[in-house]
């Protein structure tokens, strides 16, 4: 089954619409969430990793 070509206008118009669903914006602010969370995790870990390296008196930084 060939897919059918959309015009620049039905593109368009397809943008529009979607950018307008609450459902895109419902995803956007899920994944905004996980990407927040997981900025707090690599910090955390940052952290715990420059104390474990302090008190072995390494040193990590290049």
């Amino acid at each position: 089954m060939e897919k059918e070509q959309l015009t620049a206008e039905e593109i368009d118009a397809e943008i529009e619409r979607l950018s307008k669903s609450p459902y895109v914006k419902l995803a956007r602010d899920t994944a905004n969430k996980a990407k927040q969370q997981k900025l707090y995790r690599l910090r955390s870990l940052d952290k715990k990793g420059r104390q474990i390296a302090k008190n072995l008196g390494v040193d990590l930084e290049e």
